[in-house]
């Protein structure tokens, strides 16, 4: 079976800076904006991160709910708090070269970690 790298899809919370920053690391990220669900309720994002198989990166605590309800989804980044836009770079880059897109199904993260 091949290692798969994942995908991320970031929610409109998250600073287009931060995806701007991993695409020029030629990590695989698409924002809301560029997908046209800016302003599209929670679960039709969800719906639209499953769908492209990718997972989802926010502050949005709504989210937290959301996924519980759920039986599948490619999973989710949930950052705890703000962070400058170079530490969230470093730590959704180090997710995507330690888990897989297999790891990451079903899974949420609590971002940072410590």
């Amino acid at each position: 079976m091949q290692y798969m790298r994942p995908k991320f899809y970031a929610d409109e919370h998250v600073p287009v800076q931060i995806s701007m920053a991993l695409r020029k690391r030629e990590i695989d990220i698409i924002t809301c904006q560029q997908a046209e669900m800016l302003n599209q309720d929670d679960e039709a994002q969800l719906r639209f991160a499953l769908r492209n198989g990718r997972a989802l990166i926010t502050y949005d605590s709504d989210f937290l709910t959301l996924v519980q309800g759920l039986r599948d989804h490619c999973g989710l980044l949930f950052f705890t708090r703000r962070l400058d836009v170079g530490t969230a770079v470093r730590i959704i880059e180090e997710v995507y070269f330690t888990y897989s897109a297999d790891d990451l199904k079903n899974t949420v993260l609590f971002l940072p970690s410590h």
